[in-house]
């Protein structure tokens, strides 16, 4: 009887956590293209009702669509098959894969938000703005669930890959190439404007891959090292690390204290350093993504 207990157990948990993997993988898929539909509203809701463009691959689409009237979809489908075939030779083949579903989603949504969705009257700067923030969430969402949107941002991991060249640094000269050929074929108000979008469009990415509730790491020295950790801990519910050191100039040995602390608790960190020691030293620095007890929760 124990066995069969067991061997149900065994069962039960193994189907668990196949359900686990499946719903990591569908919410994976689900994130994707949820990110990927955001960037397809922005080109027909905020760039091309105003004759803006965009950065890289999608941006060369844009161009083409306004010269000559090619589908804007189609033309992120063609531009990308050597990109992608270069990404399945050089790269995982997963990353790749998650990614050419990224790309799938902009070139199928593309047409069906064209006919569906209303065009808001707006000036060329509310356009170039808005275009930003919702093309900036989508590649937020696709980054953020481990995928890209294709084009340039494979090429640019690529070149980080082979030749250590920085991903933003590829990504931004491919935008100004796209600004560099727009100079040719459209008034130079366009340009401007779509580097605009471009610039809102990279800031609030990070904003969404690193999350908007920055959290802080603050190190103080100080001779009361103790009652300080004791006080922290007590008052703001964080956990507190000692760290060794000794001061160069006077060769004594020093007793640090590191905490992570969310930005809105920085004032009350402040105020317990000087009520004790007002000749303590203390820094603090910008930290994303902290994993553990209090804050992100590992999967």
């Amino acid at each position: 009887m124990p066995e069969i207990m067991k061997k149900k157990e065994k069962t039960r948990k193994n189907y668990a956590a196949k359900l686990r993997v499946a719903f990591k993988f569908l919410k994976k898929m689900s994130g994707i293209a949820a990110g990927a539909a955001l960037i397809a509203i922005s080109y027909n809701v905020f760039v091309l009702p105003y004759g803006l463009l965009a950065g890289g691959i999608s941006g060369l689409a844009i161009m083409g669509n306004y010269l000559i009237g090619f589908p804007v979809n189609l033309g992120i489908f063609i531009l990308n098959i050597p990109i992608f075939i270069w990404g399945f030779r050089e790269l995982r083949w997963k990353m790749v894969l998650y990614s050419a579903l990224g790309t799938g989603v902009v070139i199928l949504v593309l047409p069906l938000t064209a006919l569906y969705i209303p065009k808001p009257p707006l000036d060329l700067f509310l356009a170039s703005i808005f275009s930003g923030v919702v093309s900036g969430i989508g590649v937020g969402i696709i980054i953020k669930f481990g995928a890209s949107t294709g084009g340039t941002d494979i090429a640019a991991i690529i070149m980080k890959k082979k030749k250590n060249i920085s991903i933003g640094a590829t990504s931004f000269y491919c935008n100004i190439v796209v600004l560099f050929l727009s100079l040719f074929f459209f008034d130079l108000k366009i340009a401007m404007y779509t580097a605009i979008s471009m610039w809102v469009t990279a800031r609030v990415t990070d904003s969404v891959i690193d999350g908007f509730n920055r959290n802080k790491s603050v190190t103080i020295i100080s001779s009361r090292s103790s009652e300080m950790a004791d006080r922290i801990m007590k008052e703001t519910y964080r956990g507190v690390t000692y760290l060794e050191g000794y001061g160069a100039y006077t060769g004594e040995p020093k007793r640090l204290i590191n905490c992570i602390v969310s930005h809105y608790q920085i004032a009350k960190i402040k105020e317990i350093v000087l009520e004790i020691d007002r000749d303590a030293f203390i820094f603090i620095t910008e930290t994303v993504d902290v994993m553990g007890k209090g804050f992100t929760k590992t999967e």
